[in-house]
């Protein structure tokens, strides 16, 4: 009798472990990619595509597995459609970088917010395990609101922008590196 309840226990335990493990294949497709799309191509606006890679506080070591959350204005300046109420931004992506630490996005240039004064941008959050989370905004040269004050922080490797010259490629889509270092925790 004592061998039949190990062996009842027992295939218990590996029916329970079966049905409480989550199948790879399904958390593989739950984890997000290293490349998204955040605005649609029929958004309007210059298409844009921002790339880069996450590095270690060495600045060359590649971070796998960082998580790279960003969100935008449309190009009116909006957040939400047509500047309806609301709390979540319709223009946003998750990426989680690649075995070499490599994000891309593909969106369009943000505006300014209507009424002017800030200068279009976009809001990056970048988290890895073992480093401090990040979290900035990208602008961009040429941007008629861009002051010397966030040049100046654009400079500082922990500053709160990060500036942007976007070139154009022949089929007319303005790319834009956005390198990002982390710093580790503590």
């Amino acid at each position: 009798m004592d061998n039949l309840l190990r062996f009842a226990v027992a295939l218990l335990l590996l029916l329970l472990h079966a049905c409480l493990t989550p199948d790879p294949l399904s958390l593989a497709a739950q984890a997000p990619p290293w490349r998204v799309v955040v605005a649609p191509a029929a958004e309007p606006g210059d298409p844009l595509v921002v790339s880069g890679t996450v590095v270690a506080s060495d600045g060359v070591t590649p971070l796998p597995g960082a998580t790279v959350q960003v969100h935008q204005t449309d190009a009116a300046g909006y957040y939400t459609a047509r500047g309806e109420p609301g709390s979540e931004p319709r223009l946003r992506g998750t990426m989680r970088t690649d075995a070499e630490g490599r994000y891309e996005f593909r969106t369009i240039r943000p505006g300014p917010y209507p009424g002017g004064g800030i200068p279009a941008h976009i809001h990056f959050v970048v988290a890895h395990p073992g480093s401090r989370e990040r979290r900035f905004e990208i602008v961009f040269e040429g941007d008629r609101y861009l002051t010397e004050r966030i040049r100046a922080d654009a400079r500082s490797p922990r500053g709160g922008h990060a500036l942007c010259a976007p070139t154009q490629d022949a089929d007319g889509v303005l790319r834009c590196r956005q390198d990002i270092r982390m710093e580790p925790l503590g």
